[in-house]
């Protein structure tokens, strides 16, 4: 039987797990997806203003990951460019959900019928959100993806790194995951880690 190609991505709707892994030096994780990530171009802008990103690590990763994360453009986040370029400071509350909310539409709309969408967040307000409702799609978030990576031993240091996120926090950070409902296999191929 022939191997049907699944049109996988992971998607990043909001700021926690990039940042949060950068806060323990840990970035690195994200090569573990074989998956292209896509993160929209106003949380781009969250994740590397310099309140968030004083040293660059984020930026740097960013660069260093190259092609392997798209940058998906939306209106709201090209609004709040011209904004920035006209001298103004428009008020950044909410946009990046917005952005992210517009992306899902977008794909919910003009998406591939076998497009299967992994959801790496942290806020757990993604899951009322419009992306989490995206047909196949996969929540997971970021406690649940160390758990798993540490589960399947791709890496030996989950307990503690999840220690290392928790100490930072004001509450813990629980593994949260919701499997899509796709055929057997088409999960394996979205989050296939590097050994």
């Amino acid at each position: 039987m022939a191997r049907k190609i699944v049109d996988a991505a992971v998607i990043i709707p909001d700021a926690g797990p990039v940042l949060t892994l950068a806060r323990i030096d840990r970035l690195d994780l994200f090569e573990t997806f074989s998956a292209l990530i896509h993160i929209v171009d106003q949380v781009q802008y969250e994740i590397t203003k310099a309140a968030n990103d004083p040293d660059g690590k984020v930026g740097a990763w960013l660069h260093r990951m190259g092609n392997r994360i798209t940058i998906v453009e939306t209106l709201v986040g090209f609004g709040f460019r011209i904004k920035l370029e006209r001298g103004e400071t428009p008020r950044g509350g909410n946009l990046g959900e917005i952005a992210v909310d517009e992306y899902a539409t977008e794909l919910a709309l003009r998406g591939a019928p076998g497009f299967v969408p992994l959801v790496l967040f942290e806020d757990p307000d993604v899951l009322e959100t419009r992306v989490a409702r995206l047909a196949r799609v996969h929540l997971l978030n970021t406690a649940a993806w160390i758990r798993a990576l540490a589960d399947e031993g791709i890496i030996p240091d989950g307990a503690a790194l999840l220690d290392a996120i928790n100490a930072q926090r004001k509450s813990p950070l629980m593994p949260i995951e919701r499997p899509g409902r796709t055929k057997p296999g088409a999960l394996a191929m979205v989050a296939e880690a590097k050994r």
